[in-house]
């Protein structure tokens, strides 16, 4: 039976609720059947430890619903955040962790065997039945202090001696920064660290349009940002919300896109199983496995940044043949901002004038109905609308007929 702790030793449940509640949201009890209800229980609890601020619930005929309520223009700072630092910790962790800074505080130089030493005969005496712990625990404990920067080591003949490693940053000069920093990278978790060495309370920014959801992914990015940097082949766990199950894929990742709409993520990369480059949203990868290093890596790149020279949305269609779009519309004097729009969010399309209230916009994508959602928005301007992909005209048009047959017309 499992039992409940705030604490966690694995980030990867404490995501998954998390997304539950927040990012797909209004889930009863009942809805977590495939976990034990016990889990359900000792998870919400956990992130209400977390976030107790921002959640909330609502009756309705279906039971009481959870779900985290976060207005982004609000809040100084990202709350999901908070997960990352309530790792979980042993006894010995604890208690080495206070033992090992206290020895070294004063700048001294010692090995693994002397601070081992001073433990068992300076700090442990003081207790009846004391858990000595032995050399090789104290020695992977400094080298993991080391890896973290906290300690630094340095040879000595054949001594591996370890010291405070003292830092003359001054991080309170660069708290705007690091504020800035943490709400706005890929890797804000780093920023927001940071700043809890630092006394501040944000008064400068405030974020009209902040995706924080994507603190969740942190991990994922950063594992993906690397494996790119190395130009290797990994294995990624896919979880898609009308599979069955987890679907694991060879795959080489390529780019990391953003959507200038929503903020979702999406890690492009070839896919083995198709033999074509796809889009796969972050935030259903479970994990990344590195395997090998990719010999065509470069070619693989290059073939999908000539793909985003004709990308609309997270679709790449085919990725083989291109489809044209062409829309003429009527725009009077006093709405050049329609315009000024189009010559902002059209991307790669050509605005050209027919006269002095008409435009046609052109355009060449791989997947043109992923552009309906922004054609629908100039209805009412539209005077014709042609597309090598006659689907996307017709579902334009029965959109049309639909909101006729609603509101008359």
């Amino acid at each position: 039976m499992s039992e409940y702790s705030e604490l966690i030793k694995k980030f990867d449940k404490i995501r998954d609720y998390m997304r539950d509640f927040y990012v797909y949201g209004f889930k009863s009890r009942e809805d977590f059947n495939k976990k034990s209800l016990r889990s359900y229980d000792n998870e919400k609890r956990r992130i209400e430890s977390y976030l107790s601020d921002f959640m909330s619930f609502r009756q309705d005929e279906n039971g009481k619903s959870v779900f985290l309520s976060v207005d982004s223009s609000d809040i100084p700072s990202n709350p999901f955040y908070r997960a990352f630092k309530a790792k979980s910790f042993t006894k010995n962790d604890i208690t080495l962790n206070f033992l090992i800074l206290d020895i070294l505080f004063d700048g001294k130089l010692l090995s693994a065997t002397e601070i081992a030493d001073i433990i068992t005969v300076e700090y442990l005496k003081a207790f009846e039945n004391p858990t000595i712990p032995d050399i090789s625990t104290i020695r992977k404990k400094l080298l993991e202090y080391v890896s973290l920067g906290i300690l630094k080591k340095e040879k000595q003949g054949k001594k591996l001696l370890f010291s405070i490693n003292n830092s003359d940053v001054n991080l309170n000069c660069i708290c705007d920064a690091l504020i800035y920093f943490s709400e706005v990278s890929e890797l804000g978790i780093i920023g927001s660290t940071l700043l809890d060495k630092c006394n501040y309370d944000n008064h400068i920014f405030a974020f009209k349009h902040n995706y924080i959801m994507h603190a969740l992914e942190s991990e994922i990015v950063y594992e993906l940002l690397e494996t790119m940097h190395m130009k290797k082949t990994i294995q990624i766990v896919n979880h898609g919300p009308r599979s069955r199950g987890d679907t694991t894929l060879l795959v080489v990742p390529l780019k990391i896109l953003i959507s200038v709409q929503g903020g979702r993520r999406y890690l492009s990369a070839y896919d083995f199983r198709t033999k074509d480059i796809m889009n796969f949203r972050i935030d259903y990868i479970k994990s990344v496995k590195p395997i090998s290093n990719c010999k065509e890596y470069d070619k693989y790149l290059e073939r999908l940044c000539k793909i985003l020279c004709h990308t609309w949305g997270a679709s790449f269609g085919k990725g083989r043949n291109l489809e044209h779009l062409s829309m003429t519309l009527n725009v009077p004097h006093n709405e050049r901002f329609i315009v000024n729009r189009i010559e902002r969010e059209g991307r790669f399309g050509i605005l050209t004038r027919i006269d002095e209230t008409t435009y046609r916009y052109d355009i060449d994508v791989y997947d043109a109905s992923e552009m309906i959602p922004w054609l629908r928005t100039f209805i009412g301007r539209i005077i014709s609308l042609e597309c090598d992909k006659r689907s996307v005209v017709d579902t334009f048009n029965s959109d049309l007929d639909e909101l006729f047959n609603m509101y008359g017309g």
